[in-house]
């Protein structure tokens, strides 16, 4: 199960080359009946998309590609944005730093802030005032 696992998350590298450089690697080293070979032939024959992929970083790339190459586009976008969670994983690690920290108020629920400080929902205090009834006077 481990291994299977593993595989999911970290797959052979090898298929994946075309991400890097299109148009040095042989088309034939691509799974067959996926269309992933008719597409890097197309591409490595486009002199548009090698004009265009010496100009840019390999995201832009893929993604200005996505409309005439699809396949491989599907495939290369989200390798090339496999680490994009872990910036929320430090974010929250950052916000446990600080809440743990010696110089916090040790009066504090620590769990509500946690959840105050990674969570992505902008707080619309304005419109939970105006909701709220005023004190009466006595």
């Amino acid at each position: 199960m481990l291994k299977t696992e593993l595989k999911h998350y970290f797959p052979d590298v090898t298929c994946c080359a075309y991400i890097a450089n299109p148009f040095s690697v042989d088309p034939t080293d691509l799974p067959v009946g996926t269309g992933e070979q008719e597409e890097l032939i197309h591409i490595q024959a486009d002199e548009g998309a090698k004009t265009k992929h010496k100009e840019c970083s390999p995201i832009n790339f893929w993604v200005s590609m996505a409309s005439s190459y699809p396949t491989l586009a599907r495939h290369a976008v989200p390798q090339l944005l496999i680490f994009s969670s872990t910036w929320e994983c430090e974010q929250g690690f950052s916000a446990i730093l600080t809440i743990k920290s010696k110089s916090r108020n040790r009066l504090a629920a620590p769990g509500q802030d946690f959840r105050c400080a990674v969570s992505k929902v902008m707080p619309r205090i304005d419109q939970l005032v105006e909701k709220k009834q005023m004190q009466p006077s006595h």
